[in-house]
């Protein structure tokens, strides 16, 4: 039976699918950090000096499990309590880690949790979509401090949108001064090593734009991009239902469709960074045009711009619709929903077509991949909820096999719609921290 909502579970096994290019991520980086550890004590030239790669993994490890407190770091590395509270003190007094809260205990001196300091620095996170830029400011463990929400008016060009977010980005490292490092999660297709915008389907104009450079040279910080499918599984992984999970896909649906793959804790990327284009999988071969080119992508059909282009279709073939006096620019998803749930037969029917395309794209998920979870995010799914989900999971029930299907969750984001901007500033915290650690060490 397939959960629509429940624990968290684990699982996805199939090394095979990712490739020697995979981007290490959260559990990645603890097994990185165990070996290094177990590599110091076997060194028999290793100095009495904490070494900087000691501190770094060390920060590491607290970073993705946190909190955690000194007892449980000196069992999982299996070093002495006293080095590990050595080690710990020295980050204390560099401004590393704070003290917060107590573990629980069933009897005993209560253990004290270890966390990194969240004022270490403050990062920019830019969402860039098709419909909105969003802005945020978060402390260095992802809490929200500013956030700016602002059309991209992508029809003026890209040098307008780019100068918008330049703006934004530069006023708010004017008022502050703690902001170290800017992230940016774009949904055109990236090169995330260049940091530049291969092309964006549905846009005109983004063909190799070099965000990254533009960023670094017009504010002075150092900057990262990636597909904002990803960025919004970084924060899931971090705050919701991603949360202490290895492996999970995470599928995002607003004007266009995206995915990420985890498993076994590692990013899948790709050859070449492109993996996770679940929106230009093939539905029908003879379908429409994609703004791709090619025919029959999955984003002709269950996407949010395909979602309102086939409502207007039909109001301007004279069906009738409680949504005919919005056949213009006023027609939105939300709109459409809004529809649905009063009784409009025409936005139910765009709707539950949509949501039944998705089922089948999430089942060759499945079946190819075979994992235990998938978060459903973006403004589709978050706003239609069940007049999208049903259709979608009676569509998967009835395409994936039984065996993988009958224990997997499908859930819906409970994140805000700031998640891919924060992701966004999560991905550039991880060399945030090691700069400021190679900084403070070479003092």
């Amino acid at each position: 039976m397939v959960k629509e909502s429940g624990e968290t579970i684990e699982g996805l096994t199939g090394p095979g699918c990712v490739d020697d290019r995979l981007k290490v991520h959260r559990h990645s980086f603890l097994e990185e950090a165990y070996r290094a550890f177990a590599c110091d004590r076997q060194d028999p030239t290793r100095s009495a000096d904490m070494k900087e790669s000691e501190f770094s993994h060390l920060l590491k490890l607290i970073y993705y499990q946190r909190p955690i407190s000194r007892t449980a770091l000196s069992e999982q590395l299996d070093l002495s309590l006293g080095y590990v509270s050595l080690l710990v003190k020295r980050l204390q007094e560099d401004g590393f880690l704070v003290e917060g809260g107590f573990a629980e205990s069933s009897g005993g001196r209560r253990r004290i949790h270890l966390q990194l300091n969240p004022e270490l620095a403050h990062l920019v996170g830019v969402d860039f979509g098709t419909a909105n830029i969003r802005v945020v400011v978060t402390d260095f463990l992802g809490k929200v401090l500013s956030f700016e929400k602002s059309p991209s008016a992508t029809y003026r060009g890209k040098d307008s949108s780019l100068q918008l977010v330049c703006d934004q980005v530069n006023a708010y490292c004017k008022e502050d001064a703690a902001i170290r490092a800017i992230g940016v999660s774009h949904s055109g297709v990236i090169n995330h090593e260049e940091g530049t915008v291969l092309f964006w389907p549905r846009v005109q104009g983004w063909e190799r734009v070099p965000i990254k450079a533009i960023l670094e040279q017009v504010c002075g910080k150092r900057t990262l991009v990636e597909d904002s499918s990803r960025t919004m599984a970084l924060a899931e992984q971090q705050f919701g239902e991603g949360k202490g999970i290895k492996n999970l896909v995470h599928v995002s649906v607003g004007m266009g469709i995206g995915s990420a793959v985890f498993a076994n804790g590692r990013l899948c990327l790709g050859h070449k960074g492109l993996a996770g284009e679940l929106g230009h999988i093939t539905i029908d071969e003879d379908g429409e045009l994609c703004s791709c080119g090619n025919r029959g992508c999955l984003e002709v059909f269950a996407s949010g711009s395909a979602m309102i282009e086939k409502v207007r279709s039909a109001l301007r073939k004279g069906v009738i619709s409680s949504l005919t006096a919005q056949e213009g620019s006023a027609l939105t998803i939300e709109s459409i929903v809004a529809a649905g749930r009063a009784g409009d037969r025409l936005s139910q029917n765009v709707i539950s077509e949509a949501g039944t395309h998705l089922g089948t794209a999430l089942a060759d998920i499945v079946n190819l991949l075979n994992p235990q979870k998938i978060i459903l995010g973006g403004a589709v799914p978050q706003v239609a909820q069940n007049l999208l989900m049903e259709p979608l999971m009676l569509s998967l029930r009835q395409r994936a096999f039984s065996h993988s299907v009958h224990d997997l969750e499908v859930v819906v984001s409970r994140l805000g719609e700031e998640a891919s901007a924060v992701g966004a500033a999560l991905l550039v915290a991880e060399k945030v921290l090691e700069e400021e650690l190679r900084r403070k060490v070479d003092r």
